[in-house]
């Protein structure tokens, strides 16, 4: 890629629900150290290797999409790439990033074994240090328990800034759960909340799938959502 173009479109990802993320829709609970570096990796007024970690569904993929978005309306140049979509990608598309004002790499943990991609992430790291520009990355993991064959690549991971995304508290969820229902146009009551996370497994991801299911469903249904119809969704 040339340094004159500037688009995350033309990585090959899928925003869920056709809804870009940003950073001021992630409520961050105990996440304000790495939200406020976000910001300012997003804004470029710092230049950060930054190395998140943390359980599934804690929002980290909200996080990198977000930082991409917000550096693509202030006209950074700048790539976001899923590593959960490794086969459909070439890992040549590495070569072409290191001119990046910033590069977001999401599940590192889904390089175990494709060593040619631990390499060439290796290289991009080294071009982007030396370049002055940005890596964010993320991981289910710590640096230091990823299963990764390249050493050079695990020692570098934790020669920067590594932060902990924390999972949220139950009344964080809940409101994450009513700004979700609100960006979608409709309302979940805290009756029906509270009775979806008492039921439920208790991680975001889950949550947003049922999420999902309810919204499809109550519109194809034009029903209210209620708890004995939320009730079709949850298994016992």
């Amino acid at each position: 890629m040339t340094s004159g173009s500037s688009s995350v479109t033309q990585i090959p990802f899928q925003f869920g629900n056709n809804q870009q993320h940003d950073l001021a829709t992630f409520l961050q609970g105990e996440n304000q150290t790495p939200l406020q570096l976000l910001k300012s990796i997003a804004s470029s007024e710092n230049t950060h290797s930054l190395y998140l970690w943390g359980l599934p569904g804690t929002g980290k993929t909200h996080l990198l999409q977000a930082v991409s978005k917000q550096a693509n309306e202030l006209n950074l140049h700048v790539a976001y790439i899923p590593l959960k979509q490794l086969n459909d990608i070439s890992v040549e598309i590495l070569h072409d990033l290191g001119d990046l004002d910033i590069v977001c790499i999401d599940d590192l943990e889904c390089l175990t074994g494709h060593r040619e991609w631990q390499q060439g992430l290796t290289w991009l790291y080294n071009e982007l240090r030396d370049n002055g520009h940005s890596l964010v990355m993320s991981a289910n993991v710590s640096p230091t328990n990823i299963s990764l064959e390249v050493d050079d690549l695990k020692s570098r991971l934790s020669w920067d800034q590594v932060c902990q995304i924390k999972p949220p508290s139950d009344e964080l969820k809940i409101q994450i759960l009513k700004q979700k229902a609100k960006l979608r146009s409709f309302e979940l009551s805290d009756e029906v909340i509270e009775f979806i996370i008492r039921r439920v497994d208790r991680d975001l991801d889950t949550l947003m799938s049922i999420l999902d299911k309810i919204d499809h469903a109550s519109l194809a249904a034009k029903r209210k959502i209620t708890i004995p119809f939320v009730k079709e969704f949850i298994k016992p």
